[in-house]
């Protein structure tokens, strides 16, 4: 879940749901289909269904491809590709991790062993990342123990190794430049607008990890500015190797940092227009910075008044790498109901979606304004029976991705459009 919901549902203290039971179906050698369909029934508390095919498969679909069926409850997803993704849940506080490369019409457990147990969901960006399909990593804290585990993958997931940071605090992000270089951000003593942080950096793709920044307060000597201890992480990228991005939240005045040595230094980025715009607001939430490229990219901020139920969206463009930073606002309005935590996701600076009750809406002017979609009598079917939005993601003008639920009833679906959300179809 993106870290605006994450912010939005605390502040607003709701609870956290817990990923239902995967069951096993029993196992057969069907044909190929000839083409991806919607499977058939679902049990009331246990999700959609999904082919399975044996690893050394390698995602082929063949008849000689050895396939059996589950029924199992996705709880968040990252589209990697057109045709290629990753989706997963907790069973019985084991992670439970899922690669297409075929669109959903089969997919390949990659979980690690069951002992790498999960208390929660997983977040995409915090405890998962893949740079592609065969490079992968999952961030294991176990509560209570003075180490987080890594463990990587360089085969898809075939096989995993694993290695350890001597520290007990909380990572609250992970980001990969490339299969070899990547940061962990741990947190600790978390307050309303400020928590002590440290970062992690590996060069041989997670084996071993050295730390490259910690709080001035505990690093006095420190030839480097740290991060200051004031503001809570939002979410950290990394343009290249060396220069890097993070947000910092402290209620209505949120900051932007950035480093250009690999994080071993931090400054205030003054090319963030004044947050100033945001006076009238309560709360005002910058969200993980993402660039579609070199120079391209965008930051979501979330706007919340104390006395007034509902979400303001807007969101702050650049076009030159981060040197500047322009705010669109996207007249919206403010955002009611079971789904306003729910942010817009962007492809590019220009094309992005957001959801309206059921009916889907897309920007192709950096959001200056929203048209809203054919409605799709899928998509409107499948939001009556599973009316909570928990993640939508496009990796093309065509193809994206949407997870939607039914907590009460520890239940979801996945439903995947290729022409840009017009028609949707169950995975």
């Amino acid at each position: 879940m993106p870290f605006l919901a994450v912010c939005l549902k605390h502040l607003r203290k709701l609870s956290v749901v817990l990923p239902a039971a995967l069951i096993l179906a029993s196992c057969s050698s069907p044909p190929p289909e000839p083409s991806p369909q919607p499977l058939p029934t679902e049990k009331p508390e246990e999700g959609q269904t999904i082919t399975l095919i044996t690893p050394d498969a390698a995602n082929i679909d063949s008849a000689k491809s050895s396939k059996y069926q589950i029924q199992t409850r996705l709880t968040d997803f990252q589209l990697l590709s057109e045709s290629e993704g990753l989706a997963w849940g907790v069973t019985k506080n084991a992670l439970r991790l899922y690669l297409t490369r075929d669109n959903g019409k089969t997919w390949t457990n990659i979980s690690p062993a069951s002992a790498v147990q999960f208390s929660s969901n997983p977040v995409y960006g915090q405890d998962i990342f893949f740079t592609d399909p065969d490079n992968g990593w999952i961030i294991r804290q176990a509560f209570g123990m003075m180490e987080t585990i890594v463990l990587r993958t360089r085969d898809g997931g075939k096989s995993w190794k694993i290695s350890s940071l001597s520290q007990g605090s909380s990572i609250s992000s992970a980001y990969f430049a490339s299969p070899l270089k990547g940061w962990l951000m741990a947190t600790w003593d978390t307050e309303e607008s400020r928590e002590s942080k440290a970062l992690f950096m590996t060069e041989d793709g997670g084996a071993t990890w050295k730390t490259v920044m910690q709080n001035d307060q505990y690093s006095p000597n420190s030839p480097h500015p740290a991060l200051p201890v004031v503001g809570v992480a939002g979410g950290l990228v990394f343009q290249d190797s060396d220069i890097g991005l993070i947000t910092l939240n402290r209620s209505k005045s949120p900051r932007l940092y950035r480093t250009v040595d690999g994080g071993a230094s931090w400054r205030e980025d003054q090319a963030l227009p004044d947050i100033g715009v945001f006076k009238n607001y309560d709360n005002v939430i910058l969200g993980k910075p993402e660039f579609f490229g070199a120079e391209t990219g965008w930051i979501p901020v979330a706007s919340t008044k104390k006395d007034v139920e509902g979400t303001v969206y807007n969101g702050y463009f650049t076009a030159n790498g981060g040197r500047n930073w322009k705010l669109v606002e996207f007249n919206l309005g403010i955002r009611t109901g079971e789904n306003e935590n729910v942010p817009p996701t962007f492809l590019n600076v220009n094309d992005g979606w957001i959801f309206n009750g059921s009916l889907l809406y897309r920007t192709t002017n950096q959001g200056k304004s929203w048209k809203a979609l054919p409605s799709s009598s899928v998509l409107i079917s499948k939001l009556t029976e599973f009316p909570e939005i928990v993640k939508l993601q496009f990796v093309s003008k065509e193809v994206g991705w949407l997870l939607i639920e039914k907590s009460m009833d520890k239940r979801s679906i996945l439903l995947q459009t290729t022409n840009g959300g017009i028609n949707w179809r169950v995975m």
